[in-house]
């Protein structure tokens, strides 16, 4: 049965960029991740060896790869807020009530995660190169027995959980479906990350943590091309507040949203 499902201007927008910036945020944590393993002595794959080690390693650079590796992940937490928010939004279908738990989970990974990135930026990043080091062990994201990597680790699990609360909104066509898939896949990864955060095995948690981040990538590339279908649906009904409605489960790419059928409100 055909679902009339109300668009509204300013979340599509909103989503849209919030999605650019996860994406530009997303390269930076990734690249910053792989380079963070090859400039500091100490990761979380290694054994550590304590924090002398390690803040010598930090003051050689200065800390600016490992800043550049937070900075981007730090501005990525109140993205992926608006973006759940944005999806929860537009979408008006059966399953929507289930999205609503999705933004609370996103707000909990943003405190959980932007704690840990504000504490490297500030704190950490501080401490270190002022030579202030005693007791700081605690609060290295790196050192495996770090409060913080616990803290980020949690973080991420609840992010896994509230993609997994908007997984029954996408459904359909075949863009719908990849993003579906991935949603998945990047929920059970977070559990994995959870269950190698409770083992104490790190390293483990660190390579989902990567391959996770990068599944993120893929993913908001697709969410963003769900946003911006739905943004040239609407400028080309040239109307400010366009409503939409599921036609069926084509998969014509030339289609603004191939699941919506897109016109001017009456």
């Amino acid at each position: 049965m055909d679902e009339t499902i109300p668009k509204h201007s300013l979340a599509i927008r909103m989503g849209y960029w919030s999605s650019i910036v996860i994406l530009v945020s997303g390269v930076g944590l990734i690249g910053g991740i792989f380079a963070s393993s090859v400039l500091l002595p100490t990761t979380l794959t290694t054994e550590w060896s304590g924090i002398e080690p390690f803040a010598d390693a930090y003051r050689a650079n200065g800390g600016i790869i490992t800043s550049l590796s937070f900075l981007p992940a730090l501005v990525s937490c109140p993205a992926y807020v608006i973006q759940v928010g944005c999806i929860h939004h537009v979408e008006m279908s059966s399953s929507r009530k289930w999205a609503k738990f999705g933004l609370g989970f996103a707000v909990m990974f943003a405190a959980l995660a932007g704690l840990n990135y504000a504490v490297q930026l500030s704190i950490v990043r501080t401490q270190i190169l002022g030579g202030q080091t005693e007791g700081l062990d605690w609060l290295v994201f790196q050192n495996p027995g770090s409060l913080m990597l616990v803290i980020d680790f949690v973080g991420w699990f609840f992010l896994g959980l509230a993609f997994l609360s908007v997984v029954p909104l996408f459904s359909g066509n075949r863009l719908n479906r990849s993003i579906r898939y991935l949603l998945s896949t990047i929920a059970v990864l977070g559990v994995v990350l959870l269950v190698g955060l409770v083992t104490g095995n790190s390293a483990v948690g660190l390579v989902f943590l990567t391959t996770m981040s990068a599944l993120l990538a893929c993913t908001d590339i697709l969410i963003l091309v769900f946003f911006r279908r739905l943004l040239r649906a609407q400028v080309a009904s040239n109307a400010p507040s366009p409503r939409c409605m599921v036609v069926g489960d084509s998969d014509d790419a030339s289609a603004p949203m191939s699941r919506f059928r897109c016109g001017a409100t009456r």
